[in-house]
């Protein structure tokens, strides 16, 4: 039987580049792919979320800055 192990410096390679982000897991209403589908056809849910939480995080922070 072939071994096909993934070598050390290739491992390395994608722990670095995993470290310049981090990672969120939710659980989204059953449904939510279609939707998602239905009004953004050719964008992933995943890039869907991380979209709109960068603009609800940039929102916020800009309403924060403009309070102080």
């Amino acid at each position: 039987m072939d071994n096909k192990k993934t070598p050390d410096y290739t491992r390395r390679a994608i722990e670095k580049y995993n470290q310049k982000f981090d990672r969120v897991m939710c659980n989204l209403p059953k449904g939510s792919k279609e939707r998602i589908a239905a009004v953004a056809p050719g964008i992933s849910p995943g890039a869907f979320a991380r979209d709109a939480v960068i603009e609800k995080l940039e929102t916020l922070e800009r309403s924060k800055d403009q309070e102080n």
